[in-house]
């Protein structure tokens, strides 16, 4: 079946299990319970999943497209992640804490997401322990990037930052979905510092 948008509710399916699987495998009666509780949603590029400052209560599964995590200072947009397909993405803090979300999500492409709300979450989390269990995977995972992040921001100087997310072809990957003053953003300097670096590191490899 498709919606009025064209999108086979049977390829978000497969495409849900795969993403599932990809961080726990799982059994089908699991995902088949995930995906009756949610909602497949479509965000077009700059529409926003969760804003700043409001209740984040949806934990979001990206099956399609491209999005950002950030928060606003001095007018700007300050970027904490990128959100590729395959990721889930929420306010933590919101979602678990029922507290205001402390950063937006925006789509920087047309997303497809599947929509789970804390309701639901709730519910999954009573009836399955192999849902807890799989959550509990997620967290980790979370917790292990979100590690190693903090640490090169604040131990690595500038050039060792770009150095680092080069030689892992991250910066390569998120250059063919956002401008270099967002990846800058990302990496915690200015524009015009990342553009320094990044050319000179360019010039030395070649």
């Amino acid at each position: 079946m498709k919606d009025k948008l064209g999108i086979s509710y049977d390829d978000i399916y497969k495409e849900l299990y795969d993403l599932l699987n990809g961080v726990q495998q799982i059994s089908e009666e699991l995902c088949d319970a995930i995906f009756e509780r949610s909602s497949v949603l479509h965000f077009d590029k700059g529409e926003y999943l969760s804003i700043e400052d409001k209740e984040c209560n949806t934990l979001f599964f990206v099956i399609r497209g491209f999005c950002s995590c950030f928060y606003h200072k001095d007018g700007k947009e300050c970027i904490l992640d990128f959100i590729s397909p395959g990721s889930f993405c929420t306010s933590f803090y919101g979602f678990y804490g029922n507290e205001k979300s402390l950063f937006n999500i925006k789509a920087i492409e047309n997303t497809i997401a599947i929509a789970l709300s804390k309701e639901n979450f709730n519910e999954l989390k009573r009836e399955s322990s192999e849902f807890v269990a799989f959550f509990n995977r997620i967290l980790e995972i979370q917790t292990s990037k979100l590690e190693d992040r903090l640490f090169r921001m604040i131990s690595n100087r500038a050039e060792e930052r770009v150095k680092h997310y080069m030689k892992t072809r991250e910066i390569q990957y998120l250059l063919k979905h956002v401008h270099q003053y967002s990846v800058a953003s990302y990496l915690n300097m200015t524009p015009e510092t990342f553009a320094k670096i990044f050319g000179k590191l360019n010039k030395d490899d070649a």
